[in-house]
């Protein structure tokens, strides 16, 4: 058996947040069902989309509720229905990619009496696999693998408590542990696909639906909000008026991250596999420790570079056009507060950060409250006095750039 402390890295500018928190499902959901209901909408359940269909206006989407059959219309409709999305077979795009047959998991969250909860637990040892169980600090459960025999036309396990204190038992055989009130179960197979498209004419899709890859890395949630906001900035700005070819973008930008995840998760997903058990628990023991020879978990070293959007104006170099603007402490001239960069990134508005006491560029027309201008200073007397003035409190300069020079796409 091996015990594991997750890394806690100290906080850097460009990275506040470090290292890995484990965290349930049903928090993160709680969080984003209030931030909805803080917009006065909330979701509706125990509904099933049965078939869709567009023309050049609208899209038309056919949903059963209650065992009732209604027709709603709309501009856009974007599937966010994982990675068996109806959405994306109605629409026709294809699912490209491969399954491992052979490998299949059962996963969960429950509650674990007779274990150090202070700690993560891998047994390396026993049939089929390695074994894990790791605390969700937050919940008071824990969450845990648990190796399944290979896909041989077997029938499958029932997934319930008492198969996990079974296949437990097989591996590791330790006395006194006992688990109950399971939170969910399920049965996981590797599946490595992604779609070629991310939209077919006014249908979109984003998270799951779009690709699916190995949990190696925690890659999956990050990638789908990613999308998710990237796509909604865009479509509320071009149901504002905006041209319609801004959508275009969303899939130029987000269908080269997901190559890059999947290519990335695979490669950990087969570096954390295989028969040696005892070599594969060191290395994720050393992944737990922050020595991860692979590409940032945090995804916050990804890049827009290129892009139609991202307009490079100069030739400077370190950060570019398409970049994610890093964080930075700075100081309000007037009042002395403290205040990061990202704070003021922080929402569904353009930020526009001009350094030193050059002029800034005009923002004319309807769009004007839609960005929030702000100069960045170095440290010492201020000349003016404007609410929009920042300055550095660490001595360095506080962005070197952005991702657009003359407007920010919400980070």
């Amino acid at each position: 058996m091996r015990e594991v402390i997750m890394y806690d890295a100290p906080p850097v500018p460009g990275a506040p947040y470090p290292g890995s928190l484990m965290v349930g499902q049903q928090f993160t959901e709680a969080a984003l069902r209030e931030k909805l209901a803080s917009l006065g909408t909330t979701v509706e359940l125990g509904a099933e989309l049965v078939a869709l269909s567009q023309d050049r206006d609208l899209v038309t989407a056919s949903v059963r509720t209650d065992g009732r059959l209604q027709d709603i219309r709309a501009r856009y409709l974007v599937g966010c229905d994982g990675g068996g999305s109806t959405v994306r077979k109605q629409a026709g795009i294809d699912f490209l990619g491969e399954t491992w047959e052979r490998q299949r998991m059962l996963f969960g969250n429950l509650s674990v009496d007779g274990l150090d909860a202070s700690v993560s637990h891998m047994w390396a040892t026993g049939p089929g696999g390695m074994l894990t169980l790791a605390p969700m600090p937050s919940s008071g459960t824990w969450f845990f693998t648990a190796p399944l025999p290979p896909d041989d036309g077997q029938e499958l396990p029932l997934v319930s408590v008492e198969t996990f204190s079974d296949i437990f038992a097989q591996h590791v055989g330790l006395p006194g542990v006992r688990f109950h009130d399971a939170i969910y179960l399920s049965i996981y197979q590797v599946n490595i696909r992604m779609v070629d498209r991310y939209r077919a004419g006014r249908v979109f899709l984003a998270g799951d639906a779009a690709h699916v890859h190995t949990p190696a890395g925690g890659q999956g949630m990050n990638t789908g909000v990613q999308d998710a906001y990237n796509l909604g900035w865009k479509l509320a700005h071009v149901l504002r008026g905006a041209p319609e070819p801004l959508l275009d973008t969303y899939e130029e930008e987000r269908l080269p991250i997901a190559r890059h995840v999947l290519a990335s998760t695979t490669a950990r997903g087969r570096y954390w596999a295989g028969g040696d058990t005892a070599r594969v628990s060191e290395r994720i023991a050393g992944a737990f420790k922050g020595q991860d020879p692979f590409s940032d978990v945090s995804q916050l070293t990804l890049t827009y570079r290129g892009g139609s959007l991202a307009c490079d104006l100069d030739e400077a170099i370190g950060i570019r056009a398409g970049d994610r603007a890093p964080d930075a402490h700075c100081v309000e001239p007037e009042s002395g507060k403290q205040v990061r960069l990202f704070d003021l990134f922080h929402g569904t508005h353009f930020t526009l950060l001009v350094f030193g006491s050059g002029p800034a560029p005009q923002v004319r027309g309807s769009r004007r409250a839609d960005v929030h201008p702000h100069r960045i200073v170095p440290p010492g007397p201020v000349l003016w006095r404007r609410r929009t003035h920042r300055r550095d409190g660490t001595g360095a300069r506080a962005v070197r750039g952005g991702r657009r020079r003359s407007r920010a796409d919400p980070p």
